[in-house]
């Protein structure tokens, strides 16, 4: 039995009947290599080495990539490295794993971005998982939301409570599934993202006072561009869906770069 370490945020994963599920999920085709991130005591490992699939494991632990390595050889290839900014594979994959807490959210980000990612199934935080698949109007939609709109869909398989892990966490968890999506926008994508970054930097705010600036828009510009786009001129961020931004960011571009 391994010895948690806090630093890491480690609650390992016990729930067997939740490893078959999040096993199921991942329903990875011959060809695509699976991810396994955080793999810890290995419970979700000995599952994963059963798939016809070329396995690949990133951990942090020192001591638990050594026993890691002691009981599953050759049959996984295992990285001691940081998954927050380890190289992700240069070819098709499938990402699983228990995600720690305090590193969940950057983790997810990374991974979905990536142009090799096929798909992904994580455990996260229910409050983590409950912004990824919020929708619009209530309090936990937001840029997380919308960042993983942009790539993936987004649904929650299962939640899991505290006593599927040791040691037990205070919160629930939830097991989430993300399966990328052709791009649904025209904007550019870097722009559009720090567009709806902006638009929740303070989410009291409407979405004009948080935009003013933005790009070097006024006020003027941004109103116009919520006009133009059919938008209400008093909305706030967390009232609109990913094809409203989207139209916003392209009008928003326009209206700048013709007063540049």
């Amino acid at each position: 039995m391994a010895h948690p370490k806090k630093k890491w945020g480690q609650n390992f994963l016990r729930n067997r009947g939740a490893v078959a599920k999040i096993v199921e999920a991942i329903d990875a085709r011959p060809d695509e290599l699976i991810l396994e991130i955080g793999p810890g005591e290995g419970v979700l490992t000995e599952k994963l080495i059963e798939l016809p699939n070329e396995l690949e494991a990133i951990e942090i632990d020192p001591d638990l990539a050594r026993q890691l390595g002691v009981r599953f050889g050759t049959r996984i290839n295992l990285r001691h490295e940081d998954a927050v900014d380890a190289a992700l594979p240069a070819r098709p994959f499938r990402a699983v794993g228990n995600l720690p807490y305090n590193v969940g959210t950057p983790i997810l980000r990374r991974v979905i971005a990536d142009p090799n990612c096929k798909g992904a199934v994580f455990v996260l935080q229910k409050e983590v998982a409950d912004r990824v698949v919020a929708t619009r109007g209530f309090d936990p939609y937001g840029y997380l939301t919308l960042y993983l709109a942009v790539f993936a869909a987004a649904r929650i398989a299962m939640t899991l409570d505290p006593r599927s892990f040791f040691p037990p966490p205070k919160v629930r968890s939830a097991v989430v599934v993300l399966d990328p999506i052709a791009p649904a926008y025209a904007s550019d994508r870097e722009i559009l993202l720090d567009l709806i970054s902006h638009s929740f930097r303070m989410r009291r705010k409407t979405l004009v006072n948080n935009l003013i600036g933005w790009r070097g828009a006024t006020r003027s510009d941004i109103e116009q561009a919520l006009r133009d786009a059919q938008i209400d001129t008093g909305v706030r961020a967390e009232t609109l869906a990913l094809a409203d931004f989207d139209r916003l960011s392209q009008n928003v571009t326009r209206l700048t770069s013709t007063a540049g």
